[in-house]
């Protein structure tokens, strides 16, 4: 009886790992990956937020990252925005929106958008390497 069961039990697994290692894959839609990267001296403190999500505080440190997932969905529009703190200084902004797909959008499983947050202020890009597109100075 043991034996049957180990053997029912492996069976299983085997042939629901299919299942379950494409379980955050996006079948019909693009997958996102959403970084904020700070490029500033001492801690950036940034709350993001969706809809549907509150993705919490989070304190980030000097050439550390946080990043966060989500699919796209079809005929719906996602917006996930952050509040931003570095020292006294404050900014809040949207990071990802129907104008970042647009732009970064690249037909790929996976796309990526890159939000840099520089003493001067909000860069994005969909490259990892540093640079983008300024979007919003420091209040």
């Amino acid at each position: 009886m043991r034996s049957s069961t180990i053997y029912n039990l492996l069976i299983f697994i085997i042939l629901t790992y299919p299942i379950a290692s494409t379980a955050f894959a996006c079948p019909f839609t693009a997958k996102w990956n959403v970084s904020v990267i700070s490029v500033v001296p001492k801690d950036l403190v940034v709350h993001i937020k969706s809809g549907d999500d509150d993705l919490g505080n989070h304190t980030i440190p000097f050439v550390g990252n946080y990043s966060w997932s989500f699919c796209e969905m079809l005929g719906d529009h996602i917006l996930f925005y952050g509040y931003f703190w570095w020292g006294s200084k404050f900014q809040n902004l949207y990071l990802f929106d129907e104008a970042i797909s647009d732009k970064f959008i690249s037909n790929v499983d996976t796309e990526h958008c890159y939000w840099f947050v520089k003493p001067v202020g909000f860069y994005v890009s969909n490259l990892p390497s540093g640079g983008g597109e300024f979007i919003k100075g420091w209040d």
